[in-house]
């Protein structure tokens, strides 16, 4: 039996009621009419479900943006270390006419060459540094003293470097924490100049990062709740941290860093794909009906009801759409009945 769209109010007059009856394969010939009866009709059951409005993005494992780190010591490159090389305080970031770069931990750029009599907030932050590199013997203050000079020419001795005591320009680089080699710009043998960036590097935390095309980015909002879930592993929990315009073969587009806490649930190689879910609303424990057991009933809706060797139309109230069923609610109208569906 094929699907139709009542257009009378159920429960009208007798007119409405025989135009329904007759659509439902009742009446409408006569004594002598000898046409088929109606093929046995298309049901589906009642359920009671949760309902969940999802969005599906593709998003892809990584380490989050990369960042160039360059360097100020002019030179000749004698090592340049392996992308997935994690640089931490008091790591040679890669060497110059084999010497060492140096990876401190800071949010002030190294500026200047450090001596005796300077003072300032970039010497307190070497001086932490220095300290926490397990260096003593000085005060860590915004003075850069005898004593700091005396605990340089450990370090630098430690380091193969000329025992000056002063820390010139170069020598050092700060990030803001540990970061990860993500790329070499270039290699053993090239020179070195101050500007040109040595390495690209990244935070040392897997992220994912997904690209929403302009019709997608409403769902991009910081502090959104997501599932992650790879081809291989379960599901696991994440939120929208940052969210960023971007430019692809002239198509704008929107660059969201989903931030993963459980580390180890996140499971993938660098670059693979994951499903991202973005839950837009949720209704729990509500009757429901496939989508196309909706019939248009004046100026709402009705589902046809099967029940007792017979049919009959009952006005619906509905609430939620998704994953192709819609929350409906009528009085009498229990988990478990039937009610005709088309198409299925």
């Amino acid at each position: 039996m094929s699907r139709r769209i009542v257009t009378g109010v159920v429960g009208g007059t007798a007119t409405v009621a025989v135009a329904v009856l007759a659509t439902l394969g009742y009446g409408g010939r006569g004594h002598g009419d000898t046409a088929p009866a109606a093929p046995p009709p298309k049901t589906a059951p009642v359920t009671r479900t949760t309902l969940v409005d999802a969005v599906h993005l593709t998003g892809r494992i990584g380490y989050g943006t990369a960042e160039p780190f360059a360097g100020r010591l002019t030179g000749t490159l004698t090592k340049v270390p392996a992308p997935g090389t994690v640089l931490r305080r008091g790591d040679a970031a890669y060497r110059v006419d084999d010497q060492p770069v140096l990876v401190l931990l800071g949010d002030i750029p190294a500026y200047r060459d450090l001596a005796v009599n300077v003072k300032g907030p970039d010497v307190k932050q070497f001086e932490e540094n220095l300290r926490a590199l397990g260096y003593r013997g000085f005060t860590v203050d915004t003075v850069f003293d005898g004593a700091t000079a005396v605990a340089v020419q450990r370090w630098q001795k430690k380091l193969g470097l000329a025992e000056t005591g002063a820390v010139e320009l170069g020598r050092v680089t700060y990030v803001a924490a540990p970061v990860r080699v993500a790329e070499q710009k270039q290699r053993v043998g090239e020179p070195a100049a101050a500007g040109t960036p040595v390495l690209t590097v990244t935070g040392t935390t897997r992220t994912v990062s997904v690209e929403l095309e302009t019709r997608q980015a409403a769902v991009a909002k910081v502090g959104t709740t997501v599932q992650v879930r790879s081809a291989t592993g379960k599901p696991v929990e994440g939120s929208m941290t940052a969210v960023n315009a971007a430019q692809d073969d002239g198509q704008r587009k929107t660059v969201v860093t989903v931030s993963v806490a459980d580390q180890s649930a996140l499971t993938g190689d660098d670059g693979d794909a994951v499903d991202v879910t973005v839950v837009r609303a949720e209704k729990k424990d509500v009757l429901t009906v496939p989508i196309v057991a909706l019939l248009a009933v004046g100026d709402g809706y009705g589902v046809e009801v099967f029940s007792g060797g017979g049919r009959r139309i009952v006005p619906v109230t509905v609430g939620m759409f998704a994953q192709g069923r819609v929350e409906i609610g009528a009085a009498g109208l229990a988990e478990g009945t039937q009610v005709g569906v088309a198409g299925q």
